[in-house]
């Protein structure tokens, strides 16, 4: 895929993963409607350094599914077009099943899988026209045991069967859906980490030694947009700590 005068709308787009996928697609000559719960000044940046014509913040909240749904359609209506997908957002929702809520289970799903639904079905048409690219941000706690996250772990986990599902029925019309499935990655989502977990991590469940940036993760996001021979597929961004067993 040749990213020139190709549109992306990238979900949790304002922080993050998100922010550094969407910062890597207008290097490469990109379009993309940013979409966070709130504005930040990273994603004001990016608007402010690519200007307008290819940049679009899109605050609102994509669990709610007419939001998700008008995302895409106001989307649609201003760039003429919608190339790519990506859905980032999302959060934590630690606690074992006897510690959660009813709600705090049901958010878990709200925010990591139904958009998907929602918006797949409102840029299907865009993204068949011209053959497009999906891409899901999932976690290593869907591959690999996790304690304590039971939500987090099943909502992960069930974007890879939900991205090989679209990947087989929409390859008929070129659209490619895959997921990246990052491990221990250094964002807001891991600011809680203490300095001695963190010194465990590194020195006994990841090989390579370090934890990740999002850099890592947003070069791996871009090889799977652009080879369009890949769909139905996830790739681990971990440092190898899903491969061995855990210390």
């Amino acid at each position: 895929m040749d990213f020139n005068e190709k549109l992306a709308v990238v979900t949790g787009g304002t922080r993050g993963i998100g922010l550094a996928i969407t910062e890597a697609i207008l290097e490469a000559g990109g379009s993309v409607a940013i979409n966070g719960r709130s504005p930040t000044a990273e994603a004001q940046a990016l608007l402010e350094r690519f200007g307008p014509d290819r940049v679009a913040l899109e605050i609102g909240d994509v669990s709610i599914p007419q939001q998700a749904t008008e995302l895409v359609e106001r989307t649609v209506k201003r760039f003429g077009r919608l190339d790519i997908l990506i859905h980032a957002a999302g959060g934590p929702e630690p606690g074992k099943v006897t510690d959660l809520t009813d709600s705090a289970w049901l958010s878990a799903f709200a925010i990591h899988v139904h958009p998907i639904f929602h918006l797949f079905r409102a840029a299907h048409a865009s993204l068949a026209r011209r053959g497009g690219a999906v891409l899901l941000v999932s976690s290593v706690a869907g591959l690999r045991g996790c304690p304590g996250t039971v939500a987090y772990q099943t909502v992960k986990g069930a974007l890879i069967p939900m991205a090989r599902a679209l990947a087989m029925d929409h390859a008929h019309e070129n659209i490619r859906v895959n997921v990246i499935a990052p491990g221990i990655i250094r964002t807001r989502f891991h600011e809680a980490m203490t300095e001695e977990a963190k010194k465990h991590n590194i020195a006994n469940r990841i090989p390579l030694r370090r934890e990740g940036q999002v850099t890592d993760v947003a070069s791996a996001a871009m090889e799977l947009l652009r080879n369009e021979f890949i769909t139905g597929e996830y790739l681990t961004i971990d440092g190898g700590m899903s491969m061995r067993v855990t210390a």
